[in-house]
């Protein structure tokens, strides 16, 4: 899973928006039948039983916190219909993004701009945003219920339990770090958040972390695994930072109105044609080879990862493909464009990509390297060492 990301969005930066409909995911983790060890202390059910009790949970909403000790606080109200795969997300602060809107009805994505009252609309077909909750669930249920025993390749999001439309690859205005690092995961007991009992699980590096992720902590709702809260600590040139964030008002299984989950534009709203596009997913690069006008890359990736998804883009001035690996928790992502300003290609520690000069830049435990050939942007993001990161790739064939 990914390492936390800035939450909301305050303008319709297309490399946001690109990877926005494709990693559309809850995380929110659900419960199960509980025993208490000889310590007296609640044990972790099973993975497996976790995300059984997840999946038994039709919806929740509540007010999501924000907190950083480096910018401005973010507060937002959510509503989440897991049984209906909808959300919609209200932005309250700051001021320069209150009445920011997200709404998705299962099959579009609305990210509405109260300051400039536009919107865009991202289409979405065979998504299934959901679909990868339980799965989520049952890999940080087991990695916790080793006790130390399991190393990990980066701490679960918990900063974005939702399927709003995350920061995705940006890294435009985050620290740089170093390359990123395995986590041990301890299960330390439970706390009350929010009103409601959470297991909580910690998250350490393994050795010297350097800059970067330097240590989390995640606070899950024992009835239905919900991130109820999470604590991030990071280090940038010797100086701590950290980002908290958490649930209250949390209301589950609540009855939605009717309109919740549509969008009606505000007096004088307009379309952002130019930022709209519409995303099919499919489950082989094979299949979507046949549909996509781009050739679609092949990356060599590191053995753990398997393909979860491969997503056809098409704007009304560019068209993208997309390939979204997991690994466990892990997610890892290969790109290309016809975008010339998807990413900025000037940032970053210049690295080779075969015969071209490529931009290599991280934040926390997620990396990004950047590269342009002939007349396509190419990108590959993920929490895996710079090393793997670079070997993949120079497996992505110029063509």
């Amino acid at each position: 899973m990914r390492v936390l990301t800035r939450a909301g969005g305050d303008t319709f930066d297309r490399q946001h928006l690109l990877v926005a409909a494709a990693i559309l995911a809850v995380v929110a983790l659900a419960g199960c039948s509980l025993l208490a060890d000889d310590s007296g202390q609640r044990s972790l059910p099973t993975g497996e039983e976790a995300a059984e009790q997840y999946r038994s949970l039709d919806g929740y909403e509540a007010t999501l916190h924000y907190e950083y000790t480096d910018r401005a606080d973010r507060r937002s109200h959510i509503e989440v219909d897991i049984d209906g795969g909808r959300s919609r997300v209200e932005w309250l602060t700051p001021d320069s993004i209150a009445g920011n809107i997200n709404v998705y009805n299962g099959s579009t994505l609305v990210r509405y701009n109260a300051t400039t009252n536009e919107f865009v609309r991202i289409g979405t077909e065979d998504l299934a945003p959901f679909e990868a909750g339980a799965d989520e669930i049952a890999t940080v249920v087991d990695s916790a219920r080793e006790d130390g025993e399991t190393t990990v390749e980066g701490p679960p999001a918990g900063g974005a339990p939702l399927p709003a439309v995350p920061a995705g690859e940006d890294t435009e205005n985050a620290p740089e770090s170093d390359d990123n690092s395995r986590f041990n995961v301890t299960y330390e007991g439970t706390e009350t958040v929010a009103g409601r009992e959470a297991y909580v699980i910690d998250y350490q590096p393994v050795g010297d972390p350097g800059d970067g992720v330097v240590e989390q902590t995640v606070w899950l709702d024992t009835e239905y695994f919900i991130t109820l809260k999470s604590r991030q600590v990071t280090r940038r040139g010797g100086e701590k930072s950290t980002f908290t964030f958490r649930m209250s008002d949390v209301t589950i299984d609540p009855d939605f109105e009717e309109d919740t989950f549509a969008f009606d534009p505000p007096s004088g709203a307009t379309l952002n044609e130019s930022n709209s596009y519409d995303l099919t997913s499919y489950r082989t690069i094979a299949s979507l080879s046949d549909v996509a006008a781009l050739s679609v890359p092949d990356p060599t990736v590191p053995d753990r990862f398997a393909l979860d998804r491969a997503n056809h883009i098409r704007g009304s001035d560019f068209a993208a493909v997309q390939l979204r690996y997991r690994a466990a928790s892990s997610l890892l992502f290969v790109t290309k464009t016809t975008e010339d300003d998807y990413t900025n290609l000037s940032r970053g520690d210049p690295v080779s990509i075969g015969d071209r000069t490529g931009r290599y830049r991280s934040s926390g435990t997620r990396a990004l390297v950047a590269w342009q050939c002939d007349g396509h942007v190419y990108t590959v993001t993920a929490d895996i060492s710079k090393a793997e990161l670079l070997d993949v790739a120079r497996s992505v064939e110029c063509d």
